[in-house]
C-alpha cells in the first residue's frame, strides 16, 4: 500500500529593512500592524499555510514546475517559505518561496483581511484577469488563484524577483528599499528617469482610449510600482505594475477629452509621493515630469486609437491652452474627492507651466 505524501515544511519569516526575522511564537497574539480587525499575525500565518496546502497548491506546484522546466509532482515540494513583506491601507502581502530538489520558484500573495481590501481584492483579480492576458506588453502580474476565506482572502499572483518599492527620499532623491539586498539604497538620476518613464508608459499601455477606462487608483507611496535597478538584460533598468484596484472610465470618458485628462492627471499623480514612502507627502521635480512625458508620448503616438481621435496627438498636446487643462478637473469626481487633492491643486498651476515648457520643447 503507498502512503500518502509528506506535507512540505513551512517556514515563517517577517521582511524587515535589516533583514528577514523569524516568526516567532510570542507574536502570534500581535495584531498585523493597519488592520481594523486585529488579525494577529498567527492567524495571518496559519491563513496563509492553509491556503499554500490547500487551494494555492496547484498553483506554487505549477511554478516550482515552470522554474524547473519539468514537471514537478506536489511530493517533491520540500519546503514553503510564507514571508511577510509589508502592511498597507489594503492588503498584508507575502511572498511564498516554493522549494524542491534543485531548485525553487517564488509566487506572491496579496492578502486582505477586512471589508474595504476583501472588496478591493474582487475587483483587482477581475481587473488583472483582463489586463494580464489583453496587455502583454504592460508586464501585469497574472493572477494564479483567488480564494475567498472566512476571515482572509488571498490572490496568488506571479512575483517579480529583484524588483523593489522606490520612494523619494528626505536627504533627496530616490531610493530603493531593496530589503533582499541590503536595505535602503540610492537610485541614480539616471535611472531614477527610467524607473518613471517606464511607470507612466505601463499606464498608458493599458488605457481604453474609446472608453477611457484606465487602471486607478494606483499611488507610488503605496508601492504599486517597482523597480529592478540594472537587473534586466544588459543592465536594463526594468519596471513593473504590481497592482490594479480598479479599471474604469474618469468623468470624462473616452475620446479626445478623456485622452488629455488621462494625460494630465497622470503626469500630475507621478510627481505625487511620500518622503521615504510613509512621510509627508512629496511633489517631485521636473525632470519626474519630463521622464512621465516621454514614456506616455512612447506608448501612446502609435496607437491606432489614439490617432483615431487626434490625429497628431503631439501636435495637440502642445496647442492645449493653460485654461484648457485646467478645465479638464472641474468635472473629475475622482480628484475632487481624493485625499490629495488640495495637495496637487496647489500644484496645478506650476505643473501645467513645466509641462507645457517640456511638450513645446
Amino acid at each position: 500500500m503507498t502512503g500518502q505524501p509528506s506535507e512540505p515544511c513551512v517556514t515563517f519569516l517577517v521582511a524587515s529593512p535589516h533583514g528577514d526575522l523569524p516568526y516567532a511564537p510570542e507574536t502570534a497574539e500581535v495584531p498585523l500592524e493597519g488592520c481594523p480587525l486585529h488579525t494577529t499575525y498567527g492567524e495571518y500565518f496559519a491563513g496563509l499555510r492553509d491556503f499554500c496546502l490547500g487551494p494555492g497548491l496547484a498553483a506554487l506546484v505549477g511554478a516550482a514546475g515552470a522554474a524547473a522546466g519539468r514537471p514537478v509532482a506536489a511530493g517533491e515540494v520540500s519546503e514553503l517559505v510564507i514571508k511577510a513583506q509589508k502592511h498597507g491601507a489594503l492588503y498584508h502581502p507575502a511572498s511564498i518561496e516554493v522549494r524542491f530538489p534543485g531548485g525553487q520558484a517564488t509566487l506572491g500573495a496579496n492578502v486582505a483581511t477586512a471589508p474595504h481590501g476583501w472588496a478591493a481584492l474582487a475587483r483587482e483579480h477581475a481587473v488583472l484577469e483582463r489586463l494580464s492576458r489583453g496587455i502583454a506588453l504592460a508586464g501585469l502580474p497574472r493572477p494564479l488563484c483567488y480564494d475567498a476565506g472566512d476571515r482572509l482572502d488571498i490572490l496568488l499572483v506571479e512575483w517579480f524577483a529583484g524588483f523593489h518599492e522606490f520612494h523619494a527620499a528626505t536627504g533627496g532623491g530616490i531610493v530603493v528599499w531593496d530589503f533582499e539586498g541590503g536595505g535602503i539604497a540610492p537610485l541614480g538620476p539616471k535611472r531614477a528617469g527610467e524607473a518613471y518613464r517606464q511607470a507612466a508608459r505601463i499606464l498608458a499601455l493599458c488605457l481604453d482610449v474609446s472608453s477611457g477606462a484606465r487602471i486607478w487608483p494606483w499611488r507610488h507611496a503605496a508601492g504599486d510600482f517597482v523597480v529592478r535597478p540594472g537587473g534586466g538584460p544588459g543592465g536594463r533598468t526594468d519596471v513593473r505594475l504590481i497592482t490594479a484596484r480598479g479599471y474604469a472610465p474618469s468623468a470624462l470618458g473616452g475620446g479626445e477629452q478623456g485622452l488629455l485628462h488621462f494625460f494630465l492627471t497622470t503626469t500630475l499623480f507621478m510627481r505625487l509621493d511620500r518622503l521615504d514612502g510613509v512621510g509627508e507627502r512629496v511633489f517631485l521635480p521636473q525632470w519626474c515630469l519630463a521622464a512621465a512625458v516621454e514614456g506616455m508620448l512612447n506608448a501612446l503616438v502609435q496607437r491606432p486609437e489614439v490617432q483615431e481621435h487626434i490625429p497628431d496627438f503631439p501636435a495637440a498636446l502642445r496647442r492645449v491652452t493653460p485654461e484648457v487643462w485646467r478645465s479638464l478637473l472641474t468635472t473629475d469626481a475622482d480628484l475632487c474627492s481624493d485625499p490629495d487633492a488640495a495637495f496637487l491643486l496647489d500644484r496645478l498651476p506650476g505643473h501645467i507651466s513645466e509641462l507645457s515648457g517640456i511638450l513645446c520643447s
